[in-house]
């Protein structure tokens, strides 16, 4: 009889075993199950940027400003530049832009910029305001204004080491508030989870939506780029000058049609590998641009004048890195290719372009195409 009973328990214990195991297997098979079964949205990725609600006016403001305060700089090779009046700009105070609705706007280019370019701004106007001053002509050791050997009509106002601090602005502010801007609050904590895209406004469509298209205009191309290219300024210029070289334009523009397209139909793991993809690309076009501008110091090697002020852009865009909080290039590995620049830009040899060229593409992958860029 004991030994029944012993039997039985036994036998109880082990169905109530099964039992539990054949739960667990079946809850198993359907979290599998349901896990695999997760299908893609289906939707279709427009040719243009031609989506619904789509507002970037604040960045094409924000560019203007720039194109202003840039063709401004350039009145330091014909007088005394007005280097308040250059901060006023940057801070959008006293009415300083021609265009009225800039004064109007209650847009600023100085609090969008990365805080290290917020001080080193007011460091080039005021350079470039010294060189101005000069009643000298640029020579080595001497700040003012000098002509290129190769064509009179084209003026450069220099430091006494040769630098072409706007220049140095132009590339420093494509860096420091467009792509700081793009890779840091547009495409990373914009597009977060935790930004809104359900809610719509209309014309400028969900929270998400706007931060992703604030991003596409900050790039500066027209909606049917690369098709058209008119108007394409600052880095929409800067993508078609490298594209033979680095394919920058497909990269971006297809990246910027899925990843909106992505965002509107909800489907976060393709919007999240496409803002990686335009974030990487950034940090790439500056490394191509500034080979670029390594091609045309080449090319102006024995004109001081205009050779330093390309060299300028060169060194503007490597300086630029600094300010990319998603770079992948370290602050020692940036420096070191600083270092590679005279620190007098009259004392620019071959030997020092070239070991320019070759550190920046080595850094970026651009070995091949280094001389083409």
């Amino acid at each position: 009889m004991i030994k029944l009973m012993c039997i039985r328990l036994v036998m109880k214990k082990l169905f109530l075993t099964l039992t539990a195991l054949s739960a667990f297997l079946v809850f198993s098979a359907s979290c599998k199950k349901s896990a695999d079964d997760v299908v893609a949205p289906t939707y279709t990725v427009p040719t243009t940027y031609n989506f619904t609600n789509v507002d970037f006016s604040e960045s094409t403001t924000r560019l203007g400003m720039v194109t202003e305060m840039s063709n401004f700089m350039k009145n330091a090779t014909t007088g005394v530049l007005d280097g308040q009046k250059l901060k006023d700009m940057f801070t959008n105070s006293n009415s300083p832009f021609t265009t009225a609705a800039y004064n109007s706007s209650g847009l600023q280019l100085k609090d969008q910029c990365f805080s290290l370019l917020q001080t080193d701004v007011n460091r080039y106007i005021d350079s470039l305001t010294k060189a101005s001053q000069s009643k000298l002509p640029a020579s080595r050791g001497v700040a003012g204004v000098g002509a290129s050997s190769a064509n009179a009509a084209s003026k450069f106002a220099l430091t006494a080491t040769g630098v072409n601090y706007a220049q140095v602005f132009n590339k420093s502010i494509m860096g420091g508030l467009i792509c700081y801007q793009i890779v840091n609050n547009y495409l990373d904590a914009g597009i977060s989870n935790s930004v809104d895209n359900s809610s719509v406004i209309t014309g400028k469509g969900t929270a998400m939506e706007h931060n992703w298209d604030l991003a596409f205009g900050y790039w500066g191309v027209p909606i049917d780029f690369p098709t058209n290219k008119t108007g394409a300024k600052l880095w929409g210029s800067y993508t078609t000058q490298v594209d033979s070289g680095f394919h920058a334009n497909k990269i971006f523009m297809d990246a910027f049609l899925k990843g909106r397209a992505a965002i509107s139909n909800k489907d976060d793991k393709t919007k999240l590998e496409l803002a990686t993809i335009i974030m990487q690309a950034f940090e790439r076009v500056t490394g191509a641009a500034a080979l670029q501008e390594v091609k045309e110091v080449k090319e102006s090697l024995s004109d001081n004048m205009q050779r330093n002020s390309r060299l300028s852009e060169c060194y503007g865009f490597v300086y630029s890195l600094k300010y990319n909080p998603k770079r992948k290039i370290t602050d020692a590995q940036i420096d070191a290719i600083l270092a590679l620049f005279p620190k007098n830009f009259y004392d620019l040899t071959l030997t020092d372009v070239n070991n320019i060229r070759d550190a920046i593409a080595k850094q970026y992958d651009f070995d091949s195409v280094k001389d083409i860029l």
